[in-house]
Parts: structure tokens; sequence; C-alpha cells
């Protein structure tokens, strides 16, 4: 259990990351690691979901 807290921490971290990323591209009209970040964004989010629905079938055995 200790594991899938430390993995929703590196999965809470990376989004920040790229939030931030994703704003500085904007900025700097650099279009393509905005796309990146986004794309690293909507994966670390589906990882995200998956690892809360298998926390939660370990939780109601």
């Amino acid at each position: 259990m200790g594991a899938k807290l430390l993995l929703n921490i590196l999965y809470n971290l990376s989004i920040i990351l790229c939030v931030f990323l994703i704003y500085w591209s904007f900025n700097h009209q650099r279009y393509d690691w905005l796309a990146a970040g986004v794309f690293i964004i909507v994966v670390a989010i589906l990882l995200k979901i998956r690892l809360a629905k298998e926390v939660r079938a370990l939780q109601k055995k």
C-alpha cells in the first residue's frame, strides 16, 4: 500500500509540473512543449484514475 501512496504522489507532482510547463510554453509560444505537457497530464490523470479504482477494490475486500 505504501508503494501505491508513493505512486499517487508522483502522479500529483507530474500533473503540477506539467501545469507549470503548459503555462510557460504558452507564454513563450512553444506549442510543441505545450502539446507534450497536455499529453503527459492526460496520461497521468488516466493512470491516477486507474490507481484510485485499484485502491478502492483492495479496500472493499
